[in-house]
């Protein structure tokens, strides 16, 4: 058993230890509640019995202080729900003191949480056993019991069991739901800041969807769309105060950033992060990039990840046509994400390597506070290139390096194939 000295610390560190140094360690450490509030339990179907004596001594040290709870397994069968089981029934005896409860919950355990009040508890992340998912296993009836809850993570639950305490709810995450669903979801909770929803798909036959894009207050919005109709999520939504913006994707390229473009304008946020993630980039092209970031000129955060490209042929690459768009002495047009400070980029190129130092190089050479044509100074830039065609000749590597000793933080590299010559800078 491991009890852990808060709730994700990575040190096995606990008030256990402190009671081991000596007796006057010990008797502050035993009168010292907060050195009991947080605890995660690896339950094990071996020693369950010693965990559930123990823990139940733990608790009473802790007294009123608010309860971080997390409990583990490394498996999943009878043995350990059991096990499971009796572990729950030792921490609803202090249920009215958990803040935040994180652990794997098989249907057996559920009625534990039954005829309980949890008048503290703000944040929960549940999840059925793996075996389950698939049938979509109904939630436990506990959250209406819940009045501070702001906090849900119930994947792998069935969508329709759901019974929220929605209109409280700032952060929510959950997976496997169609886009009606969805936007049943934001429909339903107001104050939702942070929504987080995997594998979003749209049916063959195309559920119902409102007349009129749905408006959210949401701060923070990240999808996994698994369908190429999903897409027409992003078309239903208008969200004004949207500043982070995390999308996976399939389908057409120009379908999804058209999407993302249009979102960003019809809602008129002041977007400050973009990562959009692609398996296949089939039909992506440099103005379908180009279109969409220059619709987002409040960007400081850019983050694209185009994984399963073909070393030959790929269908989109770090182009000379995009590198130059960054550049504050294109004279042509105006440079794109005037503000941009961090860049990260997993997939092919096909710019020389001279041209992207030489556009790194400028990006960071402006003053800040409002310097050239108004560039922001780019700081950070990850740059993997999965496919590459021009080595990195030794002039452009001391460019790079000069870069790093004069503070940008720098890693511009390509991991295969072997015979692709390293280009690295890092801090």
């Amino acid at each position: 058993m491991t009890f852990q000295g808060s709730a994700d610390s990575t040190q096995r560190i606990t008030p256990l230890f402190f009671g081991g140094i000596c007796k006057e360690w010990r008797e502050i450490a035993w009168s010292t509640p907060l050195l009991w509030n947080s605890l995660c339990l690896s339950v094990s179907r071996k020693t369950h019995g010693a965990q559930t004596n123990l823990l139940a001594e733990w608790l009473l040290r802790a007294k009123s202080s608010p309860l971080f709870i997390k409990l583990t397994s490394e498996d999943e069968h009878e043995a350990i729900f059991c096990s499971l089981r009796a572990i729950l029934d030792v921490l609803v005896t202090r249920a009215a003191y958990w803040y935040s409860l994180d652990c794997l919950l098989p249907p057996q355990c559920h009625d534990a949480l039954k005829n309980h009040e949890f008048p503290m508890l703000t944040s929960v992340s549940l999840r059925p056993p793996k075996g389950t998912i698939s049938t979509f296993s109904e939630p436990p009836s506990m959250f209406l019991s819940a009045p501070q809850l702001i906090d849900v993570d119930l994947s792998g639950y069935n969508f329709s069991a759901m019974v929220l305490p929605w209109d409280q709810l700032r952060r929510f995450k959950t997976q496997f739901l169609t886009v009606t669903e969805c936007l049943k979801v934001l429909r339903r909770s107001p104050a939702l800041l942070e929504c987080y929803l995997e594998s979003v798909y749209s049916p063959e036959i195309l559920d119902s969807l409102p007349s009129e894009t749905l408006y959210s207050d949401l701060d923070l919005l990240n999808v996994f769309l698994i369908k190429s109709a999903a897409i027409s999520l992003l078309d239903n939504l208008t969200l004004p105060k949207l500043r982070i913006l995390d999308v996976h994707g399939t389908g057409p390229g120009s379908t999804l950033l058209s999407s993302i473009r249009s979102l960003v304008l019809r809602s008129q946020c002041n977007l400050q992060r973009l990562s959009l993630e692609r398996r296949n980039e089939s039909g992506l092209k440099d103005d379908d990039i180009i279109a969409c970031l220059a619709a987002i000129p409040c960007l400081s955060h850019l983050r694209l990840v185009f994984s399963g490209t073909r070393l030959l042929d790929p269908s989109f690459a770090l182009s000379e046509k995009l590198v130059s768009r960054f550049r504050p002495s294109n004279q042509s047009d105006e440079p794109l994400l005037p503000n941009l400070a961090c860049l990260e980029y997993r997939g092919a190129a096909t710019c020389e390597n001279r041209s992207l130092v030489d556009m790194l190089s400028e990006r960071w050479h402006v003053s800040g506070g409002g310097g050239l044509r108004g560039i922001s100074r780019l700081k950070r830039v990850e740059i993997i290139r999965t496919a590459a065609t021009y080595p990195m000749h030794y002039t452009v590597q001391a460019d790079l390096d000069d870069l790093v000793r004069e503070g940008m933080e720098v890693k511009v590299y390509s991991p295969s194939p072997p015979e692709v010559s390293l280009i690295s800078a890092i801090v």
